[in-house]
C-alpha cells in the first residue's frame, strides 16, 4: 500500500512543484515506484516534466469523464496530469456530498501498485487542496526562510488541525524544509534558525540552497538529477529523499 504525501504551502513560490518533482524522481532512483499528482491549476509540474500533451488529467477523472490515466515519465516514475480546469473545481463540485474524498477515491484503486503517490497542491487552501489532505497520510511544506515565511506556514498548520479533526485524523505534518536558501544571507541564516527553535519538531535538517540548475531543468522537461546529476540541487534534493524515507 503506497504513502501519500502532499507538498503543500498557502504562499506560492515557494518550490512546491520543484520539490514534488525533484523528491519523485530522486524515490525513483532509490527504487521507489512513485506517481506525482498534478493539482495545481497552473500545471507546473506537468509542463515542467515534459509532458504536454496529455489528453487526459486529473480534472477529467474527478468529474468521472475517464478513468484515472497515469503518463510514465522514467522507470518507477509516472505523473497523472494537471489541468488549468482544476481552478473551477470548487464551482462545480462544492454542493457534492463527500466533495472532500473525490481525490482519495480515486486514487484508492492505485494504492497497490506504487510506493509512494505525490501530490503537488495549489497555493490556495480550497477544495482541491482539502481533497489532498483528506487522502495525505504526511505533508510536506516547503518554505523559503523570509520575512513573514511563518504566514503561509501557520495558515497550513491551522488547516491541518481542522482536517485531522474533521477529515483525516492519521494525517501528520512529515516536515518543513527551507528552500531557495542561502545561509550567507544574514535574514535567512536568522529566519531559519527562529523557526528551528519555534518548531523544533518540524523542521528538516535538509536544506535547498539557492542553485541555477533547479530553475533551468523545467524548461528543458527534467528533473534535476536528469539535467545536472552533480549539480547542488541534486544533491540537496537526495539528501531531502534520505531524510524523507527514514520519516
Amino acid at each position: 500500500m503506497s504513502k501519500i504525501l502532499a507538498f503543500t504551502n498557502q504562499k506560492g513560490g515557494v518550490g512546491k512543484t520543484t520539490s514534488t518533482a525533484n523528491v519523485g524522481a530522486g524515490l525513483a532512483r532509490a527504487g521507489q515506484r512513485v506517481l506525482l499528482v498534478d493539482l495545481d491549476p497552473q500545471a507546473n509540474l506537468t509542463k515542467g516534466l515534459g509532458l504536454s500533451d496529455a489528453e487526459q488529467n486529473v480534472y477529467g477523472a474527478l468529474l468521472g469523464e475517464y478513468p484515472l490515466k497515469a503518463y510514465s515519465l522514467h522507470k518507477n516514475l509516472a505523473l497523472v496530469a494537471g489541468s488549468s480546469a482544476l481552478s473551477g473545481f470548487e464551482k462545480v463540485k462544492g454542493d457534492e456530498l463527500d466533495r472532500e474524498f473525490l481525490l482519495k477515491d480515486l486514487l484508492e484503486p492505485l494504492r497497490d501498485r506504487c510506493d509512494f503517490i505525490l501530490l503537488d497542491c495549489p497555493p490556495a487552501l480550497g477544495l482541491v487542496t482539502l481533497n489532498a489532505y483528506a487522502c495525505a497520510q504526511a505533508l510536506y511544506i516547503p518554505l523559503e526562510a523570509q520575512l513573514y515565511a511563518t504566514d503561509g506556514l501557520e495558515k497550513v498548520l491551522d488547516l491541518v488541525g481542522r482536517v485531522q479533526r474533521r477529515l483525516n485524523p492519521d494525517m501528520k505534518v512529515g516536515g518543513v524544509f527551507f528552500t531557495r536558501h542561502d545561509k550567507r544571507k544574514v535574514l535567512r541564516r536568522d529566519t531559519a534558525e527562529q523557526l528551528r527553535v519555534q518548531y523544533p519538531d518540524l523542521v528538516l535538517d535538509t536544506v535547498i540552497r539557492e542553485s541555477i540548475a533547479l530553475g533551468e531543468a523545467p524548461h528543458l522537461g527534467k528533473d534535476i538529477f536528469s539535467y545536472a546529476p552533480q549539480s547542488a540541487g541534486a544533491a540537496d534534493y537526495q539528501a531531502l529523499v534520505a531524510e524523507i524515507l527514514t520519516r
